[in-house]
């Protein structure tokens, strides 16, 4: 399979931007930054993060011999909008869960090629500097709200990386750069958002209601929490990415990851107490990352206002 064959494959199993890459070490600055935030404290929680900090150094970490990297980008604003009178559910989780649904895509296309066995997929789920290899692929240029801005669709998407051991020619770099408009972080109500683009994680709702374990108990966090955008989450926080000018709905059919009515239409009054009706009800959606017990917290949380 050529490189053309291949980009064309991808692209019609769902990808709106496909790029390659060198594999080559992380550069200096890109290390640089990432030391930077952890040093400060602004992973929060995220342990994981500093113990893999010199995984992502190397590609050879993650697959050995690893020569080319195909870096995609998956659209996901949804064509419907939850009711504006329920708590807010990130919109990237109102379909299935976007690790299983693009690992089944992407598998399906390595199969069809043939070169599934000299590739390895990575889908949040390995050390890859995923911003780092997707401007250097050229699908896109870094936000100041953080996120990945790809051209005609915006940051709503979903990044993933084929690892291969095959040496395709690369594409260049992109040499775009955000508009510096301030949206985003005039739009983050817990100034979680910083001004180089990274996030304090102690702040940020979509950290606090999805991946922090436990009660909050930092000062920010409960702060955070507290504020009307705090209070009104059930599972994340988008604003910062919504606020983008370059956000564009419109930009692709969303054929892989359509919204589920039962998540357009959830409540609290959905979420069950008793974890096997959980795993059950909410199986194969992104509900199942911060588990049961945290979703029941956020919950908590929901219904303080009203005291």
């Amino acid at each position: 399979m050529d490189r053309k064959g291949l980009r064309a494959a991808l692209l019609e199993a769902g990808a709106a931007a496909v790029g390659f890459a060198s594999a080559e070490p992380v550069s200096e600055d890109d290390d640089r930054r990432l030391r930077g935030w952890l040093a400060s404290g602004h992973h929060a929680g995220m342990a994981w993060m500093e113990r893999h900090a010199d995984l992502r150094l190397n590609l050879d970490n993650v697959l050995p011999g690893t020569r080319t990297v195909i870096s995609l980008a998956f659209p996901y604003a949804p064509q419907q909008e939850r009711p504006s009178d329920l708590p807010y559910l990130s919109r990237y989780a109102y379909g299935r869960d976007y690790h299983e649904a693009i690992r089944s895509l992407l598998t399906a296309v390595l199969e069809q090629t043939g070169i599934l066995s000299s590739c390895r997929l990575c889908i949040d789920s390995a050390p890859v500097s995923e911003r780092f290899w997707a401007i250097r692929a050229g699908i896109g240029y870094r936000g100041d709200n953080g996120a990945l801005i790809v051209p005609g669709i915006g940051p709503e998407v979903f990044l993933a990386e084929i690892l291969t051991t095959i040496e395709f020619e690369p594409d260049s770099p992109s040499s775009a750069e955000c508009l510096h408009c301030g949206a985003c972080r005039r739009a983050c109500p817990t100034g979680a958002l910083q001004p180089d683009g990274t996030i304090d994680c102690r702040r940020c709702i979509s950290y606090l209601t999805i991946e922090h374990r436990g009660p909050w108990t930092d000062p920010d966090a409960i702060t955070a929490m507290c504020t009307p955008a705090g209070r009104n989450s059930l599972f994340g926080c988008d604003r910062c990415i919504t606020a983008c000018p370059l956000r564009n709905d419109t930009s692709s059919p969303h054929i892989w990851n359509q919204p589920l009515p039962a998540m357009l239409a959830l409540t609290p009054a959905d979420i069950p107490a008793q974890q096997s009706e959980f795993k059950r009800r909410f199986a194969h959606t992104a509900l199942l990352r911060p588990g049961l017990q945290n979703l029941l917290r956020n919950i908590d949380n929901l219904y303080l206002q009203d005291m």
